[in-house]
């Protein structure tokens, strides 16, 4: 199958069969799980998920792309869609059962995560290649980040391994990560509340390296006393300083 690359789109596909093998050992697929993947690109890893499932969707924004992949699983029990994962209205596959599995394009990869988070739709786990940097945003070992705080109201997220570029056609000029997302219900009370602490936070992380009190100033009027050290900076907060910090605003409207 003659496969050309599409830079515009983000496209470099995994070709290095141990970590497609890695990849599928990751992924918890069994018979009777219905699972998406988001952007099959030549068909790699699809192949992979098809011995474990016969249950997959399968989205690709590339039309030349979903021909080829349409003639190459043919009699497969696969459906593709040639759409734009972005596009797609998450609640019409919100299935606690699901897993959502992909090679993601590097330039959307961060947008695709958010909506799944944010979407608040059921699934059992997403299992996503990313890159290297991106997942350490999201899943940092120390300094805090809009993504990362966002990531832990509604998720455990977990990197498995890395990836190198030689493991890619084309090779990129950054490492890739293996991450797993399990969704969790530990800040469900706050649930109705998160359009205001992504805004706080949005404020906060404008400049996440000055002290928290600027910001701050910016949503109260009249300082309210909190138990962190006013002095730090924003990436030095956790989840539950920002909690603070949403309860008092919540109580000045």
């Amino acid at each position: 199958m003659a496969i050309s690359h599409k830079k515009s789109l983000g496209q470099n596909f995994l070709k290095d069969n141990l970590y497609l093998e890695r990849i599928i050992n990751s992924s918890g697929i069994e018979d009777k799980k219905n699972v998406i993947e988001i952007g099959s690109g030549d068909g790699a890893l699809t192949e992979y998920i098809l011995e474990k499932t016969e249950k997959l969707i399968a989205y690709e924004i590339d039309k030349g792309l979903v021909d080829l992949l349409c003639k190459k699983f043919e009699g497969h029990n696969v459906n593709f869609i040639n759409k734009d994962f972005l596009s797609v209205d998450l609640h019409e596959i919100n299935d606690s059962s699901l897993i959502i599995m992909g090679n993601l394009p590097y330039n959307v990869s961060s947008q695709i995560i958010l909506n799944i988070l944010e979407s608040n739709i059921k699934y059992e786990h997403c299992i996503f290649l990313i890159q290297k940097e991106l997942a350490q945003r999201f899943c940092p070992d120390t300094k805090s980040s809009k993504i990362s705080i966002i990531a832990e109201f509604f998720c455990d997220f977990e990197i498995l391994f890395d990836v190198p570029p030689e493991a890619f056609y084309p090779e990129p000029k950054v490492n890739s990560s293996l991450v797993k997302i399990k969704k969790h219900d530990r800040f469900n009370d706050k649930k109705d509340s998160f359009i205001s602490l992504k805004r706080i936070l949005s404020l906060c992380f404008a400049n996440p390296r000055k002290k928290i009190s600027n910001p701050l100033k910016n949503i109260f009027d009249v300082m309210p006393k909190f138990s962190f050290d006013m002095n730090s900076r924003p990436e030095e907060l956790v989840i539950q300083n920002y909690f603070e910090i949403l309860s008092r605003y919540e109580e000045q409207i």
